[in-house]
């Protein structure tokens, strides 16, 4: 397909061009409850294709773009069409000029991972086994799930010469659990690895057992004031994935972020960037990359338009940052006076202002003699404080997004309560 893309290109004398394939094979399994609902294997080709125009504007020279999609059933006739409609479209987008990705040919291999070998569906397989292995508990059970074993060839093009392509394997998936007494409630759980993570899925839906029944006790909302805060799990990946968003080098850029290269960032923290695919959608070669060091920001991370403004060489726009740990203990923070937030509503972190907050649906209170569970009310703070002094746990986590420590200790939080 992409043979006939390219000779169509040439027939609309598009010169520039950017073109990714991504090749998806899925097992995809449904339960409600531990019964299997539905089984579906599934095979698709989506291409995308970027075309490019240069133009002067009063002396600037700029390059505009455009994307159409492509699927193996579009006629030759269609194809010129979405090219002609998007070679014209181009040329309303002003962007200042900047360079595609350099060339780089290089042979097809599969991106390292415990999922290579066994097929999707036997993937599959073994985490709906690490699930419900866990499912015993008399008062809570799983209510529902959904596994996805996906399988990527990923192909990618350019017209200065990139030709690379890899193969990529990951298993994502939800899964809610139910518990009806004393009160009915629910707790849906969302995951993704790029490795065969079957020992954390499965501490995933331990705990996610464990707060369900909690919460179902919990009725009393925590007193309004401040409180030093423990967050676990995937909302220390939300909190540390602020600092990854301020060194995209489209926020720099675009002066949502004012991070410099040297700069102190105003933490004491030392941050990577981990490649999940070994070339960004536009051809660039990704590797492992020190973002900070020591609180000091080392290398920015961009595609090749911003890099291009910026006099950096591009790096790709990566997903997943890994966050070194810290000395103090998981068990040592859930034991410190303050609120332990196992569950939010909805928890974000605003990445252009630093604020991060979400309603409480489960938390424990230790009063420093007592724990018990509490909900309601609502966590609201700055990144750019509470950074000054962060306590990371020892034990480590590590999803297809974040590698790093397993907890955050945030000190003198404002919390909404009764």
């Amino acid at each position: 397909m992409i043979q006939k893309i390219l000779e169509i290109l040439h027939e609309c004398c598009v010169d520039v061009y950017s073109i990714c394939e991504t090749g998806r094979e899925t097992a995809e399994l449904f339960f409600i409850k531990k019964n299997l609902d539905m089984r579906r294997k599934t095979k698709t080709d989506d291409i995308v294709v970027t075309v490019y125009r240069d133009f002067v504007i009063n002396g600037e020279n700029y390059r505009g773009n455009a994307s159409f999609n492509v699927s193996p059933s579009t006629s030759d006739k269609e194809l010129k069409a979405k090219c002609k409609k998007a070679y014209m479209a181009a040329k309303f987008v002003p962007n200042k000029f900047y360079d595609l990705a350099p060339a780089k040919r290089a042979e097809c291999f599969e991106v390292e991972s415990g999922l290579n070998g066994i097929g999707i569906e036997q993937a599959a397989s073994k985490f709906v086994n690490a699930v419900y292995k866990e499912d015993t508990d008399e008062n809570a059970f799983i209510n529902s799930a959904e596994f996805f074993a996906v399988r990527d060839k990923v192909r990618i093009v350019n017209s200065n010469g990139v030709e690379v392509s890899y193969i990529k394997n990951n298993v994502n998936g939800e899964f809610v659990v139910q518990c009806k007494n004393p009160q009915d409630v629910e707790t849906h759980q969302s995951f993704s690895y790029d490795d065969l993570n079957t020992k954390e899925i499965s501490e995933l839906v331990r705990n996610t057992l464990k707060l369900t029944k909690d919460r179902a006790k919990a009725v009393e909302a925590p007193k309004a004031g401040k409180y030093d805060i423990v967050l676990s799990g995937k909302y220390v990946d939300t909190v540390l994935g602020y600092y990854k968003d301020r060194a995209n080098g489209a926020y720099v850029y675009q002066q949502y972020s004012d991070y410099e290269t040297g700069k102190e960032i105003g933490a004491d923290i030392n941050v990577e960037y981990v490649p999940t695919v070994p070339y960004s959608s536009e051809g660039v070669g990704m590797k492992n990359l020190v973002c900070i060091e020591d609180g000091k920001l080392k290398n920015m991370h961009a595609n090749c338009r911003y890099a291009y403004y910026l006099g950096m060489k591009p790096t790709g726009v990566y997903s997943k940052i890994s966050v070194q740990p810290g000395d103090m203990s998981f068990d040592d923070m859930k034991a410190h006076k303050g609120l332990y937030v196992v569950n939010f509503s909805d928890f974000q972190m605003d990445s252009l202002s630093g604020f991060f907050g979400g309603e409480i649906r489960l938390a424990y209170y230790n009063d420093g003699e007592k724990i018990v569970p509490v909900t309601g009310g609502s966590v609201n703070g700055t990144i750019i404080d509470a950074q000054k002094d962060f306590e990371f746990s020892k034990e480590t986590q590590e999803t297809s997004t974040f590698a790093g420590p397993k907890a955050i200790l945030l000190k003198d939080i404002s919390v909404a309560g009764k």
